[in-house]
């Protein structure tokens, strides 16, 4: 019987599985008592930065679902903005210190060793005591982190007036996502080689609300420069999975970065992604998070049609086609859970 870790890898690697691998978007957080309790008495930073706090959170799902096979450190896709110079405040959305093109002149170059370690530290310390389970580092895309901090954090519904400034300063938003690339990159990659992380996942939460000239324009060079870094820093070759919220018509674009598995959204469609480019990536997901929110039964049903979509071939791994939100029910958790791993 195989263990998560070894059932994660060998999926990411496209390789045969006892059963197919389970992980959660979000699964540390806001849908469970015992991350609320703790979320009530420390703030989000301290809940990042502080390892024994951070490698709790961490493994709390794990402790309550035995079945997940993988842990995803608890961490923020917007870590890099403080040593750049910003205030990041969480409650009620996201506030971030006021941005100008001229500030990149002055951003210091990023170090996830010196300015943001904990994550890395994170998946270190659960590494000493958890071997059987995945460890997954993750990081935002720089074109979604760059939306945020162009924003101000977010006030600004579908990026409308950002994208409309990055629109009409293309060479100085250019240099904004390419510098943030250097960070993301190096954020990346301190979390495999110190903090031992078996597979990478990037979100690109907000990619989908680029066309395809201008993902091709302004997202995708700068996701290429922080694989690149992540790729030429990392001292050993792991998967890595990109995730696109609503980038259905990007995949084309995505499918030619150096990327080994591709996380869906619930809108996708699993299986023609399977029958098509199965041989080529792994694919992660895709249940819709809603069905997290109604009854076991109506869970289990949709579960096992993404199962069926998902196929026998090797390559899988059962995810949500976004993260949970604060009102997913255990009892729909658990029942999924039952339905991927027969037990």
């Amino acid at each position: 019987m195989m263990n998560g870790k070894q059932r994660i890898v060998s999926a990411l690697n496209r390789e045969p599985v006892d059963r197919t691998p389970v992980w959660f978007m979000r699964q540390a957080g806001r849908h469970l008592p015992e991350y609320r309790a703790l979320a009530a008495e420390h703030s989000f930073w301290e809940r990042c930065k502080d390892i024994d706090l951070c490698t709790t959170i961490t493994m709390q799902p794990i402790h309550r679902y035995k079945s997940i096979d993988a842990a995803i450190i608890f961490s923020d896709i917007l870590t890099p903005l403080p040593a750049l110079g910003y205030d990041v405040e969480y409650g009620g959305g996201i506030r971030i210190d006021p941005f100008a093109f001229d500030d990149v002149d002055d951003w210091t170059t990023f170090s996830a060793r010196k300015h943001a370690p904990w994550a890395a530290d994170g998946l270190r310390a659960i590494g000493e005591e958890h071997q059987d389970i995945a460890r997954l580092g993750f990081v935002g895309c720089p074109w979604t982190t760059s939306m945020y901090l162009m924003a101000g954090g977010t006030g600004d519904k579908e990026f409308q007036q950002t994208r409309a400034t990055v629109y009409s300063n293309q060479e100085q938003s250019m240099r904004v996502l390419l510098t943030v690339a250097e960070a993301i990159g190096d954020l990346l990659a301190d979390q495999v080689n110190h903090g031992g992380a078996d597979a990478v996942q990037m979100f690109d939460t907000w990619a989908g609300l680029l066309n395809e000239s201008d993902y091709r324009r302004f997202a995708k060079p700068a996701t290429e420069r922080a694989i690149e870094v992540f790729r030429n820093k990392a001292n050993r070759q792991i998967p890595l999975i990109h995730y696109a919220k609503g980038s259905s018509h990007l995949h084309e674009e995505i499918r030619s970065l150096d990327i080994d598995a591709i996380s869906l959204d619930w809108r996708d469609d699993l299986k023609t992604n399977r029958t098509l480019y199965g041989d080529a990536f792994a694919f992660q997901g895709n249940l819709d998070p809603s069905r997290m929110h109604g009854s076991p039964q109506a869970a289990q049903a949709a579960a096992r049609r993404v199962l069926n979509d998902a196929g026998d071939k090797p390559g899988h791994i059962f995810n949500l086609g976004h993260g949970f939100a604060p009102g997913a029910q255990i009892d729909c958790v658990e029942a999924v859970l039952r339905t991927v791993t027969g037990e």
